[in-house]
């Protein structure tokens, strides 16, 4: 698997695109609001996010791969197959937990739990390991989103969206996905907030649901 990756690496270099946006990072915006470690964290970030969007993509420049792949959900939510649209979330969960605490906490919030879950035909009270996520909408990335709204009106309504709805609503799901073509993937802020938006995509409570109550049950011997 390890040789794999490397290859996977090379074959994107060769391409002129680098797996590492490090260097890009290093400006006077994310120094502002981000340490040096949190700074390489984010560059993990999109490379994580790029490691999924690639191999699935019949680009391999990062710009068009990543229309390309929000074009596709795009298509999947307007047919309804809402399931389809997540990353795997187990792979993401374990990704997004190695994740710097403090750095996690600039950009999401977590829940491990719930009182109720209710599906069409299914309610769960206080299910265990029900994991959500959401974006932090008094985090340190909002602020960021704030400077880039400065000149950007998009970031603008972003930030402002995120605090008037408490985190990822509707409205960025759609505005997102029906203006992607506006924007430019080789920038690193704009790759950035893909990456968040994808990896704050989230399966369907019916989905969460189904695995909760098709997991295995451990009968204790004592």
């Amino acid at each position: 698997m390890r040789h794999l990756l490397i290859i996977f690496i090379l074959i994107f270099s060769v391409n002129g695109y680098s797996l590492n946006p490090v260097n890009e990072m290093e400006n006077s915006l994310f120094i502002k609001h981000f340490s040096k470690s949190e700074r390489l964290e984010l560059s993990r970030i999109v490379s994580f996010v790029d490691g999924e969007v690639l191999p699935k993509n019949k680009y391999t420049e990062i710009n068009k791969a990543c229309h390309y792949y929000l074009d596709s959900i795009y298509q999947l939510a307007k047919s309804g197959k809402h399931s389809a649209i997540s990353f795997d979330e187990q792979r993401k969960y374990e990704f997004l937990f190695s994740i710097d605490a403090t750095l996690f906490n600039k950009i999401w919030k977590k829940s491990t739990s719930a009182k109720i879950v209710k599906t069409k035909d299914t309610t769960l009270y206080q299910p265990q390991n029900y994991i959500t996520i959401d974006l932090n909408y008094k985090g340190q990335y909002v602020e960021l989103l704030k400077e880039l709204g400065g000149k950007n009106k998009y970031y603008r309504n972003l930030a402002e969206n995120m605090q008037l709805s408490g985190g990822f609503s509707p409205v960025i799901f759609s505005e997102f996905l029906n203006s992607n073509k506006n924007f430019d993937f080789n920038t690193i802020e704009n790759r950035l907030w893909a990456s968040i938006f994808l990896l704050t995509l989230e399966e369907s409570v019916d989905m969460k649901v189904k695995k909760i109550l098709n997991k295995p049950k451990v009968i204790s011997t004592r």
